[in-house]
């Protein structure tokens, strides 16, 4: 490496442009390519010295690595497994049926993928390359402020790998750092297909999820974020290697040893006649091994010894390599090793907790981003209406829900009892449950600041709620053969016990 240093130093190429600059008739493009080519040659003697077999096409790993697949799966799957639903801005009520077709894309985003399709790609893409492009696939003549949810019937998610983003040219560059608008820095998107070639996107029917930070600087990946999984090449590279290693043992073995004559005489070993080797490997091959009729165990009469040339798989010990990278490739995804796949699973316990903690610091806060992303996008806002999504049937969940039930419950009877001691008011009860403040002089007061009449009016209330828990538990619940108010029954149910009450009477008789 020094010697080649020496060649191409940094002091000799120096000095060989300074004098081509003092050439009149040298161009300056041709130094500009002779640097080049100098910094192409050291980048591949670099590449000899340091070898790596792994390249920056993430979504190809994604595909053929089950390491690299496993934990961006399991990341994507879940979101995009959860309920998404429309809702209301002022009360948070859901809009099952809406009549400017806000829910359409939930039902069918474009004629071949389903909402849950285009979810699980998005993030894919996104945990893969860095980013994500969503479409909004509309006619040029509806402009950027226009509700695409309203105007738009094809959305698509864009493969990541083959979207450009094109930067406004000035003369004096891209304004990145100063003063612009979305539109003064970006001209369009451009997809890198054949078919799709010299179509320009516009910039409002794209939205561009990033997982990190932008490249600002022009060139290919402007406005760009890099994939966390540049972080773990080398550990990606480690697992090439080892699933060739292991390829190679499986499918080329070659011979596992050989067997050495220890036959001696005045000069020292002699090795084995033509006719012994014959004999002796043919005894070998017919008598001993594990098939049907052979010997496990061989015995001869020629002084020999055995020596191993092959390595066995449990010798390289790549099993605890797979397992450490694969550990490292699911960190960076918030994922803990206990749930990396392996030979010895942990217990239910343990995964139950693992996950719970990757629903609640990546997957949950992720898919809410999206949700307020995509609202943004999509101009739900102006019609009073937002994209929401529910995690609430998890099952790794369903523990978290009881115990903070449990709390809330305990919290309840805390603060009935200090209000009925003239403690809090009823307000101060509900800021200690996360409720609003209401309305009213009645509710900032403390028990002893009211009036008889208005005692009597809180008592009903509290008394009235707790009314339902009585019921349900047994007592009293069916006297005189009334059905329960709280619990309407259907048309059917109720037809049925109309029918039922003259037999009720007759007997009675």
């Amino acid at each position: 490496m020094n010697f080649i240093q020496r060649i191409f130093g940094k002091k000799e190429q120096t000095a060989a442009i300074e004098l081509k600059e003092q050439t009149p008739s040298q161009s300056p493009i041709v130094i500009e390519r002779n640097s080049w080519l100098y910094h192409q040659m050291l980048a591949k003697i670099d590449s000899l010295v340091h070898p790596s077999v792994v390249d920056n096409n993430f979504l190809k790993m994604f595909e053929t690595i089950p390491e690299v697949f496993w934990p961006i799966d399991f990341i994507a799957k879940r979101i995009s497994e959860a309920h998404f639903d429309l809702k209301r801005v002022k009360d948070d009520s859901i809009v099952w049926c809406n009549r400017i077709n806000a829910d359409r894309i939930l039902k069918q985003p474009n004629p071949v993928m389903t909402w849950r399709e285009i979810v699980y790609q998005h993030f894919v893409n996104k945990l893969c390359t860095g980013n994500a492009f969503f479409r909004a696939a509309m006619a040029d003549t509806i402009g950027p402020d226009a509700p695409k949810f309203q105007w738009c019937s094809n959305f698509w998610e864009l493969p990541a790998s083959y979207v450009k983003v094109i930067p406004q040219t000035y003369s004096y560059g891209v304004p990145v750092f100063g003063i612009a608008e979305l539109d003064e820095l970006i001209q369009g998107y451009e997809l890198k297909f054949k078919e799709y070639e010299g179509l320009l996107i516009p910039t409002h029917q794209i939205w561009h999820d990033r997982d990190g930070i932008p490249e600002c600087l022009e060139g290919s990946h402007f406005l760009k974020a890099k994939s966390r999984l540049l972080s773990v090449k080398k550990p990606i590279a480690n697992l090439l290697a080892v699933y060739e290693a292991r390829n190679v043992l499986y499918l080329k073995r070659g011979a596992l040893g050989f067997i050495v004559a220890q036959n001696q005489d005045a000069t020292g070993t002699t090795p084995l006649e033509p006719k012994e080797r014959e004999a002796l490997q043919k005894e070998v091959n017919s008598r001993y091994g594990v098939g049907e009729g052979q010997l496990p165990i061989g015995i001869t009469d020629v002084p020999i010894t055995f020596v191993k040339t092959s390595s066995s798989i449990s010798e390289m010990m790549p099993f605890e390599e797979t397992l450490e990278d694969a550990i490292k490739i699911a960190s960076i995804f918030g994922i803990p090793a206990v749930l990396v796949p392996r030979k010895d699973q942990s217990t239910f316990s343990n995964q139950d907790t693992a996950e719970k903690s990757v629903y609640t610091s990546t997957i949950i806060p992720a898919a809410k981003r999206f949700c307020e992303a995509i609202t943004s996008f999509l101009g739900l806002e102006q019609k009073g209406l937002y994209l929401d999504c529910d995690f609430s049937d998890v099952a790794c969940l369903q523990i978290g829900l009881k115990e903070a039930e449990e709390v809330k419950k305990l919290v309840n009877e805390r603060c009935l009892s200090q209000f009925n001691s003239g403690l809090i008011s009823i307000n101060d009860w509900r800021a200690q449950i996360h409720e609003d403040a209401l309305d009213g002089e009645i509710f900032s007061k403390v028990k002893f600041e009211m009036t008889p009449e208005e005692i009597a009016k809180v008592d009903s209330v509290i008394k009235s709620q707790a009314s339902p828990i009585q019921i349900n538990t047994g007592s009293n619940a069916n006297e005189n053969n009334k059905p329960n108010n709280n619990n309407k029954p259907s048309t059917g149910e109720e037809d049925e016990r109309n029918n039922e009450k003259p037999s009720v009477r007759n007997e009675g008789d």
